[in-house]
């Protein structure tokens, strides 16, 4: 833990003092009475001002998230939590410079295209043939010497596997078409990890035209870093069963990450603060994940550093990412737990839809280690009321402090508050 800086964040901390309590208490607990937009609005400024201060990011790897790693680290210690810091080893990616021409036409990084992380390096010319999705190594069956595979997003499969099916084609590189024309650019993603020696890119379907011909060139590096959870526990409770809930920390590189997840980072700091160091039953587990947006990376580390019995340690878990959407639908996860569901749904009022999340977010490791999970969504790249995104940041740039709807998230975090108390009421 890095103590001088921790110390300095402390005493900002105290001199700000806690969140004040504000009219119109929650249906189930006082407790979440001490959430206010206010206090909510604390925790989004000072992300954003790491960003900021950071080249506008907060990804995994750079002084932007080793710096939100310090903050929330802060605020649970200022809480009255356990807070310890959990070494999470990844590839670090850097991309030095790129550029795409279609048609003859130079594309705007960011705007028209972006460059997956961990894509291979190298450049490429020549005219583009459309593969289909490109999920399977066939869809590259007719493609010919020189060409340029051309894939639609989405399918069932992942950006990996696209790139591996193009790359034993023989393909020089692949360019995969982002249809959705309604967002403010192109948003960052990930090949998920290393091993694609070829340039990937995704590029927007209004950039592409009537090119018939792309000349493209990545440079990127990868080396072997170390990134780290930031995890805080309640020292009051039962210790034989322990609640867990968490969110990611990191941003993607192309912006600040304030509704990813920024929203989920504010919700748990404001949970801690409301709840307090000693819950009513069993104790409390907030984690704040490292690399999240590089491939579930750092809940991945976690879930297998624990031996069995830690893992029945654990009822339930949690999951906040994205709650606070700009043109927000709040759900449940309807692939996660049903108790666990049912839970939430009570802490709001009964006013929450259902979404099939699948193993987009953190959740998924703990579900796939038996253990039961559930979380809050309110929406990313889906269609929203008024056929408009529900984020129209989302993985961009724009994603800032002013992305995000207020009341939605001050609801989510009073859910996501009550609930967990009744949680650990539950599981004494």
């Amino acid at each position: 833990m890095r103590a001088d800086r921790l110390a300095m964040l402390l005493a900002a901390l105290v001199a700000l003092g806690g969140c004040s309590s504000d009219s119109g208490g929650p249906p189930h607990h006082e407790a979440s009475r001490g959430l206010t937009t206010a206090g909510l609005n604390r925790s989004l400024a000072a992300l954003q001002r790491i960003a900021r201060q950071n080249g506008g990011t907060r990804a995994a790897g750079t002084p932007g998230f080793r710096a939100s790693a310090d903050y929330v680290a802060a605020r649970l210690a200022h809480a009255g939590w356990t807070v310890t810091r959990q070494d999470v080893p990844f590839t670090f990616f850097r991309l030095k410079s790129a550029s795409l021409s279609v048609g003859g036409r130079r594309l705007r990084a960011a705007r028209d295209f972006q460059v997956l992380s961990y894509s291979g390096s190298g450049r490429a010319r020549g005219p583009l043939r459309g593969v289909g999705l490109g999920c399977a190594e066939g869809d590259f069956k007719g493609l010919r010497a020189g060409e340029l595979p051309l894939a639609q997003r989405g399918g069932n499969c992942f950006f990996h596997d696209k790139a591996r099916n193009a790359e034993r084609a023989g393909a020089k590189a692949l360019l995969v078409v982002e249809s959705v024309l309604s967002r403010r650019g192109v948003p960052s993603g990930t090949l998920g990890f290393p091993g694609i020696r070829i340039p990937v890119l995704v590029m927007s379907s209004r950039a592409l035209g009537g090119g018939r011909r792309a000349a493209l060139h990545v440079d990127a590096a990868m080396r072997a870093a170390t990134t780290e959870n930031v995890i805080a526990e309640t020292p009051g409770g039962n210790g034989g069963h322990v609640v867990m809930a968490g969110g990611h920390l990191d941003s993607v590189r192309g912006g600040p990450g304030i509704e990813d997840n920024g929203t989920g980072v504010a919700t748990l700091i404001g949970a801690a603060g409301a709840i307090g160091p000693n819950p009513p039953g069993a104790k409390l587990r907030f984690a704040f994940w490292a690399a999240e947006e590089l491939g579930l990376l750092g809940s991945r580390h976690y879930v297998d550093s624990l031996d069995k019995q830690e893992r029945q340690r654990i009822s339930a878990y949690l999951n906040f990412d994205m709650v606070g959407s700009p043109n927000p639908v709040p759900q449940v996860y309807a692939d996660g737990s049903p108790r666990l569901a049912r839970a939430l749904r009570r802490a709001d009022g009964g006013r929450l839809g259902g979404a099939s999340v699948g193993g987009a977010s953190d959740h998924a490791l703990f579900q796939a280690a038996g253990i039961p999970v559930n979380g809050l969504y309110t929406g990313s790249d889906e269609t929203g009321p008024g056929g408009k995104p529900r984020d129209p940041c989302y993985h961009l740039a724009c994603d800032t402090i002013h992305n995000v709807d207020r009341p939605m998230l001050l609801r989510m975090a009073r859910t996501a508050t009550r609930a967990l108390r009744a949680l650990s009421a539950q599981a004494k």
